[in-house]
């Protein structure tokens, strides 16, 4: 997912024409349903291979302040497969650029119409290319914690 809202706020701002909105609710609305089908996968393929996690990276940062109608479905979509799943999911996003981890849907999301929490899926904001620093992220099947990271500083 991309940031503006998922891509539904305006290409040209007050400038926008019809013909324009017009496509950009048409890409919209393919790639949501291919984001859709995507996490679906994830998800059914973690299961069948009893995937100790999951992770899933995307550039949007979907728990901003603005609007967010554009990321609901998507994040309604990920949080019923995260609680379902019961094991840790890693969510990476972007957009943003700061240093953020959190669980966001720990206790629901009144923002998104979560009423069930997800404490399992964490999240990770990553800094931008502008940064003096770079996360690694290691997986260790065999540790009480799957997912691990450190934030390390570029060298001069």
């Amino acid at each position: 997912m991309v940031g503006s809202n998922n891509d539904l706020a305006p290409w040209f701002g007050a400038a926008e024409t019809a013909a324009q909105r017009a496509l950009r609710l048409a890409e919209f609305a393919e790639r949501e349903a291919a984001n859709l089908a995507w996490i679906d996968r994830t998800f059914d393929a973690a299961e069948a291979e009893s995937a100790k996690g999951v992770v899933v990276t995307m550039q949007a940062d979907t728990f901003t302040s603005g609007p967010r109608d554009g990321f609901t479905a998507v994040i309604r979509r990920l949080a019923d497969r995260a609680r379902a799943f019961g094991k840790p999911v890693l969510l990476l996003q972007g957009d943003t650029h700061t240093y953020l981890t959190d669980t966001p849907l720990a206790a629901g999301s009144t923002a998104y119409g979560i009423t069930e929490p997800v404490p399992n899926l964490r999240r990770i904001v990553v800094e931008g290319e502008t940064a003096s620093e770079w996360l690694r992220l290691s997986v260790n099947p065999g540790a009480d914690a799957l997912f691990s990271w450190e934030r390390v500083t570029l060298a001069p």
